[in-house]
């Protein structure tokens, strides 16, 4: 019982927390909100600033909003009573493989000298990663205040989380199909390695 209010207390203070956050990032721009909310995401590519290789640091903060509701969502799927411990171990695993994969691609564009194309490649995904950040929000207050089947809900969430990042991906594939056609060997090459192999490794290891 004790264990269960001091989950549910810190449960709370997470997802209002998450809201306050996300306010208080509305506010300081509330064009990148708007930008994350948008359904038009290849329009956006000729805005990407030139901070942080690209990438504003006010994206990078909705990013961890993202890890951090993608981490309660998964420790739902570990313990439907939410356990504060499986969160955070699932967050710091979340975090080290995103912050990884950013810095293999920051990397390969400064190998191949193709900076440009990884800067784009790297802020769309952070981008769809961000509205899914937004949406898993609402998600995890639905699982947590409703009077619904956990278990159903934390899948089928779960579920529609993977076919949102598939559609995602495949988005930001069409929209440089260009460079894709003209380097196609190079392309399946980083996409198995790179992307396929990783996140088939995430899975396998979280849920």
């Amino acid at each position: 019982m004790i264990r269960d209010i001091i989950s549910n207390d810190s449960l709370t203070i997470l997802l209002f927390g998450s809201i306050f956050f996300m306010i208080i990032l509305k506010k300081i721009d509330p064009i990148i909100f708007s930008q994350n909310l948008s359904f038009r995401k290849k329009e956006l590519v000729n805005k990407i600033s030139t901070k942080l290789w690209g990438i504003k640091f006010l994206e990078i903060l909705y990013n961890l909003l993202f890890i951090s509701n993608i981490s309660i969502l998964l420790a739902f799927f570990k313990d439907q009573n939410f356990n504060l411990i499986i969160y955070y171990e699932l967050f710091k695993y979340v975090f080290i493989f995103f912050t990884s994969k950013v810095l293999f691609d920051v990397i390969i564009g400064k190998v191949f000298s193709i900076n440009r194309i990884m800067k784009i490649y790297v802020w769309q995904k952070l981008v769809y990663c961000n509205s899914l950040g937004i949406v898993l929000l609402l998600f995890n207050f639905l699982i947590a205040y409703t009077i619904f089947d956990k278990q159903y809900m934390v899948s089928f969430f779960i579920a529609l989380s993977i076919l949102y990042l598939i559609f995602a991906y495949f988005s930001i594939f069409f929209s440089m199909k260009k460079v894709i056609f003209k380097n196609w060997f190079y392309f399946i090459l980083y996409l198995c390695t790179l992307e396929i192999i990783p996140y088939y490794y995430l899975i396998s290891n979280v849920l």
